[in-house]
């Protein structure tokens, strides 16, 4: 009988540098291959700070899966060491807390619904989402929104853009007259311009390869766009600058800061991933360099407060669970049931000309015996699933 699958690689065990090998470069073909190898239904979740395998088989297990993920990536890391396997009800329960925001760096933060709803939709799109997945996805996004409407879990800081926010502020102090760079103007980097403050503390510049993005974003939060290749320029007279690129290159190398001027101090965080800053530059005495694996333990510090919230959320979650298990299982029932219904009427129909070729009948004898050997297979096989459901869907059959 197929089964619900979770290959996990995440913050919790993986460090950013293993996360960034095993990221994947296009999640579309990526489902098609894994679809092809004797999987039913399939999808990918993949964030900053997550790679994430569903998979509904009743071939394959966690070494296939595993196995699929470091061929797929090209990562020449181990995986066992970092990843987490969830099966059955802990993989449903596992993306239930995911898109609730227990799974999050920050906890309950909005961005990881939108994140597993767009996984989602990509996986429809590929075309490898079946009837399983559809209602466990459909219930975990459901649940997400009811916990953050029923509960105080995304109360306070729940944004990537948030925590990187009160990171600058504990470093810098005072924000009056702050000049901020910000590299990147895509998802994260929105994010994170539109959580800074809006009168005139900070001087916000927009960096992006696409000079015209770069323009647009700075528009919407009263900022000033600047070419890409003025960046190293701009970064003499900021005061701190945060890298959020999904570039598969490295956007600030060693040598591009090296000569940083010894007089000046720059904060610079490095939220990309893969990673967008070179991390020997961390080495350097008057550049103060904080990466994802930083600002997950930042996150993980800031915890304690909501453990009332995460209580509530997992009283919420566990109903929607034992829904979507439910229908999952008469799902399964069904599906079990029509084919042994189609075994047992290709047996009934050849027992009934086998018979009719002994004897000679009219043809309303032989439409009395066909009823009646059909009611009879029904009669003594839809019992035995002890499904109203099943009994619904085979006793008007005819």
């Amino acid at each position: 009988m197929s089964r619900i699958l979770c290959l996990s690689l995440s913050h919790k065990k993986a460090p950013v540098r293993i996360l960034e090998s095993f990221t994947l470069k296009d999640i579309k073909s990526s489902l098609t291959k894994l679809n092809s190898l004797g999987i039913e239904e399939c999808a990918i979740v993949q964030t900053c700070h997550r790679v994430e395998v569903y998979a509904v088989t009743c071939r394959l297990g966690r070494k296939e899966l595993e196995a699929f993920l470091s061929s797929e990536s090209g990562s020449a890391y181990p995986l066992e060491p970092y990843r987490e396997f969830y099966e059955g009800e802990d993989a449903i329960r596992h993306l239930f807390y995911l898109a609730s925001g227990l799974e999050s760096v920050i906890l309950g933060e909005n961005e990881i619904l939108h994140q597993v709803e767009n996984s989602f939709k990509i996986a429809r799109e590929a075309g490898t989402v079946g009837k399983n997945l559809d209602r466990v996805f459909r219930g975990a996004i459901n649940a997400g929104r009811i916990v953050r409407h029923k509960t105080a879990i995304s109360r306070g800081s729940v944004s990537l853009g948030n925590l990187v926010m009160k990171i600058i502020s504990s470093e810098l102090g005072r924000l009056d007259g702050k000049r901020l760079v910000i590299i990147g103007a895509g998802k994260i980097g929105c994010l994170i311009a539109k959580a800074l403050p809006r009168k005139g503390l900070v001087t916000i510049f927009i960096a992006n390869r696409t000079y015209s993005r770069a323009e647009k974003l700075a528009r919407e939060v009263g900022g000033n766009a600047i070419r890409f290749e003025n960046l190293k320029e701009a970064l003499l007279w900021a005061d701190a600058a945060v890298c959020a690129t999904s570039s598969p290159h490295l956007v600030l190398k060693f040598e591009d800061v090296k000569s940083y001027p010894t007089d000046k101090q720059l904060l610079l965080i490095d939220v990309s991933n893969p990673r967008g800053v070179d991390e020997r530059i961390g080495d350097l005495p008057n550049i103060r360099l904080i990466d994802l694996d930083q600002i997950t333990r930042i996150a993980r510090e800031n915890l304690r407060f909501k453990e009332e919230a995460v209580r509530e959320a997992r009283e919420f979650i566990l109903p929607s669970i034992a829904i979507v298990m439910e229908r999952l299982k008469i799902g399964n029932r069904k599906r079990l049931l029509e084919e042994v219904m189609r075994w047992a009427e290709c047996k009934r129909k050849n027992a009934l000309e086998l018979a009719l070729k002994q004897i000679s009948f009219s043809d309303e004898q032989v439409k009395v015996l066909d009823a009646f050997s059909y009611a009879l297979m029904r009669d003594l096989i839809i019992p035995i699933f002890n499904s109203e459901d099943s009994q619904e869907m085979f006793y008007d059959e005819r």
